[in-house]
């Protein structure tokens, strides 16, 4: 068991990138894209437990915070989380007779893997708590800020027992509105390139930018969180990571974007307000 489900992880972490552009298409335009392009946070802890499931027949138990979703898998010892979102390295195995004060507690390495200002590797982390008294479940993960010089939570989630849900994929009806919550700022994909484990990452913010029919509001993001405008030669670079990965020309990503980008304002309520998108280095 934890052998596949290690297996499945790190096997997706290069092979299903996060996209949230994916469900977009799916739920609002002309049906889901290849699977070669990925899906959002949800859809990769999908992707995670219907892997598992086929090498071990064990299935998952998809625990919800808000929006975000994670694969749960629970026995007699403790419980494991696969949450490719989060890019741990490792499945988060957690045993209840490492149990102190009633909570176990566990942080595994993520990427990306950032370098310091000295040249040292400053790896991405996910830290775990469980609490035995009500079996919930607290995920922060952290990555090192070059611009600050230190780690900082990038995310963080609560996942509770019930809290769960009934099917999976859910209903049309509950992930519609989710795609058009306020916090969806932004239609983006990213990956970790299966060669060279770089993160790189292709965004078009949904608030601030009018959009013009073409991609001149994307922008970029390298392993170290520096911004890149459309035009540049940072840019080109990191859309190239970003389409070797997928396996796809890069015009065709920044059109994926675009199109969602479309999707979302053709679909979003009136009034629905978006915060702007940093476009500060990490």
């Amino acid at each position: 068991m934890r052998a596949a489900q290690e297996a499945v992880l790190v096997e997706l972490l290069t092979s299903y990138p996060y996209n949230s552009a994916s469900q977009l298409h799916e739920y609002f335009g002309d049906g889901p894209l290849p699977s070669a392009y990925g899906g959002s946070c949800a859809w990769q802890s999908f992707e995670a437990g219907r892997g598992v499931a086929e090498r071990v027949g064990v299935e998952a138990e998809y625990r919800v915070d808000g929006r975000h979703v994670a694969a749960v898998y629970r026995d007699a010892d403790g419980i494991t989380i696969l949450d490719p979102y989060l890019m741990h390295c490792l499945p988060l195995r957690l045993e209840r007779a490492d149990a102190v004060d009633g909570d176990v507690s566990l942080t595994v390495e993520a990427y990306p893997f950032r370098v310091r200002g000295d040249g040292s590797a400053a790896p991405s982390s996910v830290r775990v708590r469980w609490r035995l008294g009500d079996d919930s479940v607290r995920l922060n993960y952290l990555r090192f800020s070059p611009r600050r010089g230190h780690r900082v939570i990038s995310r963080s989630f609560l996942m509770r027992p019930d809290r769960v849900l009934a099917e999976v994929p859910p209903d049309a009806g509950w992930v519609r509105p989710q795609l058009l919550h306020p916090e969806q700022h932004s239609v983006s994909v990213r990956v970790l390139h299966p060669g060279t484990r770089q993160l790189a990452e292709l965004v078009m913010p949904l608030a601030g930018r009018p959009l013009r029919g073409d991609s001149r509001s994307l922008i970029s993001k390298d392993n170290q969180g520096a911004v890149a405008r459309q035009g540049s030669r940072e840019f080109d670079r990191d859309r190239e990571v970003v389409a070797d990965a997928v396996g796809v020309p890069g015009r065709e990503i920044e059109e994926v974007l675009f199109k969602a980008a479309e999707l979302h304002r053709a679909a979003a309520p009136d009034g629905l307000a978006l915060a702007e998108y940093s476009l500060e280095d990490e």
